[in-house]
């Protein structure tokens, strides 16, 4: 596809999303995003996850993005059990005929996948529907939910053409390529809203984002939104573990500057219930930890940077 074509793709899915989050999931299935994802991944996931997070779309996307990473057969309908927040071990563990989980799942109905350790290393596992019904209370809408229980194995599933060791590697891979870019459409959003209010408030005679201090820390949320969709975009082209690493990492860095600056510099209005901001705080907060935080991520580059896997010019983190 040519740019015009990705301009075309990415304005027609703005506009399918923006007409109703509630409900976008429906509407970009029948938009033939999945299709695209089956053929043309980097342009799939870098054109809608931005515009996912700017419209606070109900729902997760990274089901789909998930399963098809990792090579699974018939991945229609499936929800894959993410490890719970701020980790990436396995979130399940097998005892007998059941699996042990503590994870996060994406709300809703059928079948679930788990990623489970057992004694001869790891191995996908499909379980009966769990039933989850309570969501994430920071934001409901974001539709996740904490996952703990025993389910029984319904069947083990292999993925095509790779172990389950390099499944799982390059399912984690493509999960933190998109919440990258999803963090980023929260933090430009933040960043967009804050930049409208400093220009519209007035104090001492003076448009509040005249002042150098406002320019300042606004810049400072720019720098790293920008950061971050140069480090989303680069790690597309080895699409390895490090360059995902660094992508979400950058993304948790841009989205922790803009809820700090951004909520200072709104003032009362960043703490008010009737201001949308809360809403973009919330979903950044349920965002930055899932597939490793901050800090998880910082440790795994770090080691990278150790054993000689990446050069230093990689990392500037």
């Amino acid at each position: 596809m040519d740019d015009d074509d990705i301009t075309q793709i990415t304005e027609a899915l703005r506009q399918t999303v923006e007409a109703d989050p509630a409900a976008a999931r429906k509407a970009i299935t029948e938009f033939g995003w999945l299709e695209l994802l089956d053929d043309q991944e980097q342009i799939a996931v870098s054109t809608l996850l931005p515009i996912w997070g700017r419209s606070l779309a109900q729902g997760s996307l990274l089901d789909p993005i998930l399963v098809r990473a990792g090579g699974v057969a018939d991945p229609t309908g499936l929800r894959v059990v993410l490890p719970a927040l701020g980790s990436t071990r396995a979130p399940g563990r097998l005892v007998g005929d059941r699996v042990e989980i503590d994870g996060v799942l994406a709300t809703g109905y059928g079948p679930i996948l788990v990623l489970m350790a057992t004694d001869g290393g790891l191995t996908l596992a499909l379980c009966d529907d769990p039933g989850v019904v309570a969501g994430d209370p920071l934001d409901p809408s974001a539709g996740w939910a904490r996952l703990t229980g025993s389910p029984a194995v319904l069947e083990k599933r292999t993925p095509t053409g790779i172990d389950p060791d390099v499944a799982w590697s390059a399912m984690l891979a493509a999960g933190r390529r998109a919440l990258a870019y999803e963090l980023i459409g929260v933090s430009e959003k933040m960043l967009e809203m804050t930049v409208e209010h400093v220009a519209s408030r007035h104090q001492f005679g003076r448009a509040l984002g005249s002042f150098q201090a406002v320019k300042h820390q606004l810049a400072d949320v720019k720098l790293w939104t920008t950061v971050a969709r140069l480090a989303a975009d680069a790690a597309w082209e080895d699409g390895g573990e490090v360059s995902a690493a660094l992508a979400k990492a950058a993304a948790v860095r841009a989205s922790a500057a803009a809820r700090r600056s951004c909520q200072q510099l709104l003032g009362g209005m960043g703490f008010t219930w009737e201001h949308d901001f809360h809403r973009y705080l919330r979903r950044a907060l349920t965002l930055e930890p899932m597939l490793g935080g901050g800090p998880g991520l910082h440790r795994e580059l770090g080691a990278a940077l150790r054993s000689g896997a990446v050069s230093h010019d990689l990392i500037a983190l």
